[in-house]
């Protein structure tokens, strides 16, 4: 059996978020200090001197377990909860990446990211992993839903985007959001018989910002 488990980390400073994914997801929030607000935006007694504070949180736990059987493909998805508030009245943005520069799941072997991105999607193969956020990018609407060693979902998967490279829109908004929107991040992974059992792990940055 695989097991694939997201760990939560408390952010010490101001705003980036981890999620770790045995598969681990940690986190980190990051704050921008409302950049490129005009003078006055935000709300008066909330934003001072032109400068709007922003929350962001998650579930920080991602498990995924996948039990392979023999001659098939069998695949597991589950979500991450991401919430992120401000009274910017330009509103947020969050985006992931991976926290390092490899996506693919380290253990006992190795489990390649999928090499589809966000504007290019597709379906999860045979011993790798993805990503997707509904109606964000070209994943389409969904809805997604959890799955447990099944077949192979329809919905299509992207790969992680590396720390170096151009990072995964989660969400945005144009207007202050201070009440609760949860955003699930999805995450498949799906196995054959081929790869040695054991625990799986990689780590993702989400990172919220005042637009």
């Amino acid at each position: 059996m695989w097991q694939v488990i997201a760990d939560k980390n408390d952010a010490r400073r101001p705003l980036l978020a981890v999620a770790f994914l045995i598969f681990v997801i940690s986190w980190v929030a990051y704050a921008n200090p409302a950049a490129g607000l005009k003078y006055s935006a935000g709300t008066f007694g909330t934003c001072t001197y032109n400068a709007c504070g922003i929350t962001l949180s998650t579930s920080g736990s991602v498990s995924l377990d996948v039990t392979p059987a023999s001659g098939s493909t069998k695949c597991t998805v589950s979500n991450d909860v991401v919430t992120a508030t401000t009274a910017a009245s330009t509103g947020y943005t969050i985006t992931m990446t991976d926290t390092d520069t490899t996506n693919a799941l380290a253990g006992p072997a190795s489990v390649a990211a999928s090499t589809a991105t966000p504007a290019s999607p597709t379906a999860l193969t045979a011993n790798t992993w993805g990503y997707r956020v509904d109606g964000i990018a070209s994943f389409g609407a969904g809805p997604t839903s959890p799955i447990a060693s099944a077949a192979i979902p329809a919905q299509t998967f992207a790969g992680v985007p590396l720390s170096s490279g151009t990072p995964g829109l989660i969400r945005t908004t144009s207007t202050a959001d201070s009440s609760t929107v949860n955003t699930s991040v999805w995450y498949g992974v799906c196995a054959d018989s081929s790869p040695q059992a054991g625990a799986y792990t990689d780590d993702v940055t989400y990172t919220a910002v005042t637009n």
